[in-house]
Formats: structure tokens, C-alpha cells, sequence
């Protein structure tokens, strides 16, 4: 069992919010060899977990690298239909907030030209003084940043769920809080000049950190930008498009939250009961706070023993 205080085990899924399903799955399937699993219903639902206090409707399409749903983490493609979804992701690295999801490929280029051929454009291409390899920063023709980076490990054809890159004003802050969830630091700061490596076109200071769970390869990446400053905050409303969200399994929600709220932690909303409706997942009970940029984070029960 997991420490109730650092309850977080592996991360779930990350909310990629749009206005419909269908491109966004097609580009992260054939642009960069991932499946779609499951799919909701998109019947009305109550909007309370996600702090709306009326009935929203939606459709969220789960999709999986090929280790599949009890091993990968998911992208979340969530459509807005009521409300409809607002605004567009931010354009800008160097503001607050999740700004990329990162998949590790066997094969750098080889990917590049297979999400041109669903409208990604490359914003940077270099190489990566966080992760020590080739990689590159693609922007889809939704506005939302994919960074790709090369690992030797993989196939040409293979793919991974990689990484969450997070601009944060505070790094101290923000590691201190994530260590209190369960994250642990992997290596030591890395000075970023070249700002290819965090998706902006010429010279930064930017101090970034690797940081990953006990159960899951997948990393985040906190970045501290001195110049150009880290500024603005992340988007506040769970219709706003762009990368919102994301999910980390834990053993017992509320437990956790009991445990964290008695040592001082702040919930956005406490515990609830929330299914899934149309795919197999079982109901399950989800509670959500916010790092200290306003990055919200749902704390989800899934114990160890529902994955491979």
C-alpha cells in the first residue's frame, strides 16, 4: 500500500480538450502509432467532479500507446459539447502552465513526416540537453504542442507516451509540491539556453527538472523560465482548449485526501464517485487539486493490482 501522504503511483491519462474527437485520434493513431481503446458515450452527465454544478455532456476518446490500457498511460481526447468548448491553447512556452505532452519514437524523423501528413508543423528540432537525445516540437493544426523525442530503445515504428512539460514560476515550489504527491526526482537540474529543447524559437534561461512516479516511465518535466519570465496562468475553466488535465492512480482516494488535508494540503473538491459510462472502467472515486501554478491534477483509485 502506498504512502497516504505521497499516495501517487503512476499517471492515468492527460486531457487533450477540443471541439471533436475524430482529428485529434487520427492524427495521435497514424501520426504516432498509438490505438484508441475505449470511447464514452457522450450522454449528459453531472459536471460537479470537474466543478461545474450542472449537468455537462461530452465525449472522451482514451488512446494508448501499444502497451495498452493496463500498462500505458492514456491521451484523453475530450470534445466539448455543452458548453461548448472556449478559447485556444497558448501559443507561448514560456507561459504558466501544461504546455506539451512528449512521446518518446524510435525513429525522430520518420514521425515528423508522418504528423505533416496531418497538418503538425515543426516549431523546433534540435537536441535535448534534458533527455540527452535528438527530438523536436510540433504544434497540430489545433494548436496544441507535441514534443518528440528519440529513444533508442524503441523500434523505428514504436512509440511511447513519454513525457508532461510543465512551465512553472517557482521551481522549488513546484518540486517540493509534486514530491508530496509521490514524484521523485530523476537527475539533477539541467540549464536550457537553446530554447529549441522547450519548444521557443531562440535563446532562453530556462532551469528544467525530471521528475517520474514508482510505477511509470512516464516523466514530468518542470521547467523555471528566467528569460523570457515565466508569466500568465493556467487555463481555469475544463472547457478551455489545450492540454488541461491530467490523472494520477493512487490506491485509496480517499484515504489519500483524508491524510493530505490533515497535513495541510488544499482540494479543489473533495472525494466523488464518478463512472465512466459506455466503457469498462469501473466506477471509481477522484478528488482534484491544483499544483501551484493552477495545474489541476486528479488524484484517481486505481491500485496496483488493476495493472500489468
Amino acid at each position: 500500500m502506498a504512502d497516504a501522504t505521497r499516495p501517487a503511483r503512476r499517471c492515468l491519462h492527460v486531457c487533450y480538450c477540443c471541439a471533436d474527437v475524430e482529428a485529434p485520434v487520427a492524427l495521435l493513431v497514424d501520426g504516432l502509432g498509438l490505438r484508441e481503446t475505449m470511447r464514452t458515450n457522450g450522454e449528459p452527465a453531472s459536471g460537479a467532479i470537474l466543478g461545474m454544478d450542472y449537468d455537462v455532456q461530452n465525449v472522451a476518446a482514451f488512446v494508448y500507446d501499444a502497451r495498452g490500457p493496463r500498462v500505458s498511460p492514456a491521451v484523453e481526447v475530450q470534445s466539448w459539447i455543452d458548453p461548448v468548448l472556449e478559447g485556444a491553447p497558448v501559443a507561448d512556452a514560456s507561459q504558466v502552465g501544461l504546455r506539451a505532452v512528449g512521446f518518446g519514437v524510435g525513429g525522430l524523423d520518420r514521425t515528423l513526416v508522418n504528423l505533416d501528413a496531418h497538418g503538425a508543423s515543426v516549431v523546433t528540432k534540435g537536441h535535448s540537453p534534458i533527455f540527452d537525445a535528438p527530438s523536436a516540437t510540433v504544434v497540430d493544426p489545433r494548436g496544441f504542442a507535441i514534443d518528440v523525442v528519440e529513444r533508442p530503445e524503441l523500434t523505428d515504428s514504436e512509440s511511447r507516451v513519454h513525457h508532461l512539460r510543465i512551465t512553472c514560476t517557482d521551481l522549488s515550489r513546484s518540486i517540493e509540491w509534486y514530491h508530496g504527491l509521490g514524484f521523485e526526482l530523476v537527475g539533477r537540474p539541467v540549464a536550457v539556453t537553446d530554447g529549441a529543447t522547450v519548444g521557443h524559437l531562440g535563446r532562453v534561461e530556462v532551469t528544467a527538472q525530471r521528475l517520474q512516479l514508482p510505477d511509470e516511465p512516464l516523466e514530468l518535466v518542470l521547467a523555471e523560465w528566467r528569460e523570457p519570465v515565466a508569466v500568465g496562468q493556467h487555463y481555469d475553466r475544463p472547457n478551455h482548449a489545450g492540454w488541461y488535465r491530467f490523472a494520477l492512480g493512487v490506491d485509496d482516494t480517499r484515504a489519500s485526501y483524508d491524510a493530505m488535508v490533515a497535513q495541510g494540503w488544499k482540494f479543489d473538491r473533495p472525494p466523488m464517485l464518478v463512472a465512466l459510462d459506455g466503457t469498462p472502467v469501473p466506477d471509481m472515486w477522484i478528488t482534484f487539486t491544483s499544483d501551484p501554478d493552477g495545474v489541476p491534477v486528479e488524484l484517481v483509485q486505481r491500485p496496483r493490482d488493476a495493472f500489468r
